[in-house]
């Protein structure tokens, strides 16, 4: 062996063993506790139970599957049938359970059961954790400063055409994409004639050009 590839193999970073596939599995287990018992602190024990538990169990056994989305629609159901205030600390509480259980099942479903994954490899998926987090509180702390009395006539017509121009963004957005999508990145469209021969001409890339 030659002394560059000793050298190449001694410089390359070392990543360890990384966490088994079940850490993230038993990420679901423990957040979909804390999603179980939020609601049962408030009177909803048996319906927390007969309604989300068994959900949870199956989001730990296939965090792939659909269940993990019925688990956090059953889990808002459960907390605004058991109270009226929707800024009470139960729902706060629950706001970073059902998004950690919800992120803890995408990672689980995309990861094999025999599989390993490191610790910077999620760094990016926790500073999103605590950008929404933050934006989420954030707008709740704007919410508690409201008024509690009638909202006045010029705030109401004020939201609504905040409302409406959110929409329009979105709705310009998913068009944009759409067409995005159609035409590609150099503005080819890829009907049914469309082939890699055809899309490569004039790519810088694509031996020849």
């Amino acid at each position: 062996m030659s002394t560059a590839g000793i050298a190449g193999t001694a410089d390359a970073p070392r990543l360890g063993q990384g966490l088994p596939a079940w850490t993230l599995r038993a990420l679901v287990a423990l957040s979909g506790t804390g999603v179980v018992l939020i609601p049962a602190s408030e009177g909803a024990l048996w319906g927390a139970l007969f309604v989300l538990g068994p959900a949870i169990l199956a989001s730990v056994y296939a965090p792939a599957s659909p269940v993990p989305s019925a688990v956090v629609i059953g889990a808002a159901v459960l907390v605004a049938l058991t109270g009226d205030d929707p800024l009470r600390p139960a729902v706060l509480a629950m706001i970073p359970v059902v998004h950690l259980f919800h992120v803890s099942c995408g990672l689980a479903g995309v990861l094999p059961s025999r599989g390993r994954v490191h610790l910077r490899a999620l760094r990016g998926t926790a500073v999103r954790f605590v950008v929404v987090q933050a934006v989420v509180f954030a707008l709740a702390g704007l919410a508690a400063l409201m008024p509690v009395g009638p909202t006045p006539a010029v705030l109401e017509v004020t939201a609504l055409v905040a409302l409406t121009a959110i929409a329009l963004v979105i709705l310009l957005w998913h068009r944009q994409r759409r067409d995005h999508s159609h035409t590609g990145a150099g503005g080819r469209g890829d009907g049914g004639g469309a082939t890699m021969d055809s899309w490569g001409e004039g790519n810088p890339h694509r031996p020849g050009s």
